[in-house]
């Protein structure tokens, strides 16, 4: 199974393209029986009502309105874009969620395309990582001899932060991109502690691993998802194969970014690319309460108590903010189990602009990863070859003890920490902004994630329609990741409500 056809998939819609008449007759011509009210307060109608301005919304919208079909898209925000947000009023307008785009993202980069939006070469590029670990700063060329790399073995030699992904690497058992969906590798719907016990990982090594990772922890997270992830992006850097020898200690995640592009401006610019395209479609500050269906269509009910009407609703929400609609019929099963219980991840951020280059000044790399209160600090290379801007991440339970600190206080507590662990930061550190993806409203969480069990009971359950109810966004991928499975995901419903339509 290949990546992305965007191309084969708009021959198939341009063969199931649908005369405006005939689409309405098929779908909105008895959901007037959903509201019998006056026309003071009747609703907007539309064949088809997207719940969510994201990615995978947008994109469903594009495809349908593309088919012939009326379309209304809701979004919560006074924004587009979802998880997709360029941090426009920060020093070097730095990305606070989606931004990679990888070689074979090919439905992301035939929207670049047909929208003329301009993409360049290399995303989320870094600058080589030391290392904090028990408030004592660590050279790279130190770490394996270091007595604070508690590690074992070969196990020494590796950097704390590329742990992960050896030992996902090792003994890798998917092969082709939908494996992690097929039953023969259930098995592996395990904790990823489980496996690394498996593999003879240290409890060093475990540790440090659990160090980097977004909630739930090694304990909770199923290995299938995070096999997932790795099997998808060697895809990407297999079309870099001479780069990668020369990238010899950079893990997968590393590669991927040498091997990406980013968006010209911003990953904004491209969500602001797709909504333009929509236009007035576009209904922003709808958050939607309710969403009522019957045999003759659906009515969305939001929380200003504006209704909008159609024939099917996609749902490109995360369950994060999906389990607090109300939907009639209820969901059942496993379906709504995922819904109410799909945990997301806590990434909590200080961005700062670096006014003195420090790492000239103590001779060190400009990045770090610690096992202290951040997680990660990445000292950002612009495309121009510029440095100017630094990230500070606390992810999952160090993203919580973050997030309890105001946030006019985080920065500062980010530029005292460092000043104590690193001197050389003091006073060339600026802070430019916080965000907290925990805290963004209408998104609660920067992603999802399966716990042990969970792929082989959700992932085909989940994404099924209920009823005229479809469901979409990156949480409901296939074979992609990223920004690329969000897209996949708006396909994915596209189709199946124009299949259904016709049938």
């Amino acid at each position: 199974m290949t990546a992305g056809t965007p191309e084969r998939v708009r021959e198939k819609l341009s063969a199931v393209q649908i005369p405006r008449r005939e689409f309405l007759l098929g779908t909105l011509a008895t959901t007037a029986a959903l509201s019998p009210v006056s026309a003071v307060a009747r609703p907007e109608r539309a064949d088809v009502i997207v719940v969510g301005a994201g990615l995978s919304g947008m994109y469903a919208a594009m495809l349908l309105a593309e088919a012939g079909a009326s379309v209304l898209v809701l979004e919560a925000n006074d924004r587009t874009g979802g998880r997709v947000l360029t941090a426009d009023s920060f020093a070097g307008q730095p990305e606070m969620g989606a931004s990679q785009i990888g070689p074979s993202y090919a439905r992301v980069r035939d929207v670049a395309r047909r929208l003329d939006i301009k993409l360049a070469p290399g995303a989320n590029i870094y600058d080589r990582y030391c290392f904090i670990v028990d408030d004592t700063l660590i050279r790279p060329a130190e770490w394996e001899s270091s007595p604070l790399n508690r590690t074992v073995g070969e196990e020494r030699v590796i950097p704390p932060h590329t742990l992960t992904g050896h030992y996902l690497q090792h003994a890798n058992p998917l092969k082709t991109l939908n494996d992690w969906l097929k039953p023969e590798f259930q098995r592996y719907d395990m904790s990823l502690y489980q496996w690394l016990k498996h593999q003879n990982a240290s409890d060093a090594a475990i540790q440090i691993i659990d160090e980097g990772l977004v909630d739930p922890g090694v304990h909770g997270v199923s290995l299938l998802t995070q096999l997932q992830e790795v099997t998808r992006s060697l895809l990407e850097v297999e079309t870099a194969t001479a780069m990668i020898d020369e990238t010899d200690d950079l893990d997968t995640y590393q590669r991927f970014s040498l091997t990406s592009s980013h968006v010209v401006g911003g990953s904004s610019r491209y969500t602001e690319a797709m909504a333009a395209r929509l236009g007035d479609r576009i209904r922003l500050n709808q958050q939607v309460a309710a969403i009522d269906q019957s045999d003759a269509g659906c009515e969305v009910t939001c929380t200003d108590g504006s209704r909008f009407v159609g024939g099917h609703v996609i749902c490109a929400v995360p369950f994060s903010v999906l389990r607090h609609v109300r939907m009639r019929p209820l969901l059942t099963g496993a379906q709504a189990e995922a819904v109410a219980v799909m945990p997301y991840g806590r990434q909590s951020q200080v961005w700062m602009e670096v006014k003195r280059p420090y790492w000239e000044d103590d001779g060190i790399e400009g990045s770090m990863w610690g096992n202290g209160p951040l997680t990660l600090i990445r000292q950002q290379i612009e495309p121009d070859g510029s440095r100017t801007v630094l990230g500070a991440l606390a992810i999952g339970r160090k993203g919580t003890a973050l997030d309890r600190l105001p946030p006019a206080e985080r920065g500062q507590f980010v530029l005292d920490y460092l000043a104590r662990m690193r001197p050389s930061t003091k006073g060339n550190l600026e802070v430019t902004g916080v965000f907290s993806w925990a805290e963004a409203a209408h998104v609660h969480g920067c992603r999802h994630s399966f716990r042990p069990g969970e792929v082989s009971r959700f992932a085909d359950a989940m994404i099924k329609p209920h009823g005229r109810i479809h469901f979409a966004g990156e949480h409901t991928r296939r074979l992609e990741v990223g920004m690329e499975a969000a897209m996949e995901s708006g396909e994915r419903v596209a189709i199946e409500i124009l299949e259904r339509t016709l049938t």
